[in-house]
């Protein structure tokens, strides 16, 4: 199944110093299928050491032609006036 958009938003917890197993197994899915030719943005949440977004990252790293957003979110436990400003940042860019 081909993906339709040129935009994508990935957004996860860092788990057990990786990310949630479900965006894992999205993004190898994504990888798997030759995921190209995209503009992904990154959304991380964490409590004390967030390292989703480097670890997103790192996992698309082989993909072709693949643009990372200058904006990163990155929310520590819930979201704060800091994470609300980076995330309409965000939308604004993408």
């Amino acid at each position: 199944r081909k993906f339709k958009y040129d935009k994508l938003i990935l957004a996860t917890t860092t788990y057990n110093t990786h990310i949630f197993p479900a965006m894992k197994h999205f993004i190898d899915s994504l990888t798997e299928r030759n995921f190209q030719n995209r503009r992904v943005a990154f959304i991380e949440n964490g409590s004390w050491a967030p390292t989703a977004t480097k670890i997103m990252k790192y996992m698309l790293k082989e993909s072709s032609n693949i643009t990372f957003a200058d904006t990163e979110v990155r929310i520590t436990s819930a979201l704060n006036d800091i994470s609300r400003e980076q995330i309409k940042k965000l939308a604004e860019e993408m």
